[in-house]
């Protein structure tokens, strides 16, 4: 089941987590989140605190649902929605199977706003979809970490903070922020390194509804900013905030620039 942390006052906020880490990610913004927002500090399934069931495995199909029993414990028609990279894969898939015109769930129409933090809706190249990762990429992740899990790990981390201001600064806060809670298993790494490779969402864009906030980085190396220009030609209702000078964390990188695009965006 989730481990979910609720902190602070104010609308609620939902925040999923990227590939190989958990919700010790948000460490640097939470405390400037938790005097707009009810933050719920997700760790997603198979990550940190968040256990899985002997049945269960780290995909789309079992996070669906365990974010919709979260959902549905929330009493507000209100939520904003977060997800960051890999967490925006799944905040994608959720909308999009539970969607509005679906009258046997009513959970996501409490989802009101949805924000996309450096987030492809296809990580992978495909036909038409030029600003991704080549496949490659992560065939040799998946390589490395079978041979070095730690070291994999490391190096994921560093990819994501390369390019940023304050490059050697924000990649420390990112490592001080993962040693709070568990580290994922070499298998969640697996399947999460899965759906990176194989979910194509860019056809479930045009059945999101609610206004979509996509922040990009400027030097992001894992989604590149142009993405979230192609994203917005599938969404019927959303804005584009691209931070300059960030790589793909820049909730850690640009902490006060985030959470003032995040707030902004509540109130619109």
């Amino acid at each position: 089941m989730l481990s979910v942390i609720e902190t602070g006052s104010g609308a609620p906020l939902i925040l999923l987590h990227g590939w190989g880490l958990h919700s010790g990610v948000w460490e640097n913004s939470l405390p400037i989140l938790e005097k707009h927002f009810h933050c719920y500090i997700v760790d997603m399934l198979g990550h940190g605190e968040s256990t899985l069931d002997n049945c269960q495995s780290f995909n789309l199909n079992e996070m669906r649902e365990e974010l919709n029993q979260l959902i549905k414990k929330i009493d507000s028609n209100k939520i904003l929605l977060l997800g960051w990279s890999l967490g925006g894969l799944i905040a994608m898939d959720y909308l999009n199977h539970y969607g509005l015109d679906k009258k046997s769930n009513n959970e996501a129409k409490k989802i009101e706003k949805l924000i996309l933090v450096t987030s492809n809706a296809s990580f992978c190249k495909k036909d038409e979809w030029p600003h991704a990762m080549d496949e490659a990429v992560l065939d040799n992740f998946a390589e490395q970490l079978e041979q070095d899990y730690k070291k994999t790990v490391d190096k994921f981390m560093t990819l994501q903070m390369f390019g940023a201001d304050d490059y050697k600064q924000s990649l420390k806060l990112l490592k001080k922020s993962m040693a709070s809670r568990p580290m994922p298993s070499i298998e969640t790494l697996r399947q999460g390194l899965q759906i990176l490779k194989t979910v194509d969402l860019r056809s479930a864009l045009k059945k999101i509804t609610q206004s979509v906030l996509l922040i990009s980085g400027e030097y992001d190396r894992l989604m590149p900013y142009q993405a979230a220009d192609d994203m917005q030609q599938l969404l019927s209702k959303s804005e584009h905030f691209m931070i300059k000078g960030a790589g793909h964390a820049p909730f850690i990188s640009h902490t006060q620039d985030f959470t003032q695009a995040v707030h902004n965006f509540s109130k619109e």
